[in-house]
């Protein structure tokens, strides 16, 4: 787990959801086998969904 800027927390599995250049929040996900494929599932979940999240 790492900080980049106080009040923001990044631990490993997870992607932000930056959109317009500002943080909502980030998606996280656990339990692949070795947790290798962890932060990938969550990227594919995030890229998933982001037409939906483009923000006017």
């Amino acid at each position: 787990m790492g900080t980049a800027d106080a009040g923001l927390l990044f631990a490993g599995g997870s992607v932000p959801i930056n959109v317009g250049g500002y943080i909502y929040g980030a998606i996280g996900v656990s339990g692949t086998p070795s947790g290798a494929l962890d932060e990938q599932c969550a990227q594919a979940g995030l890229d998933a969904v982001s037409d939906d999240l483009a923000m006017q």
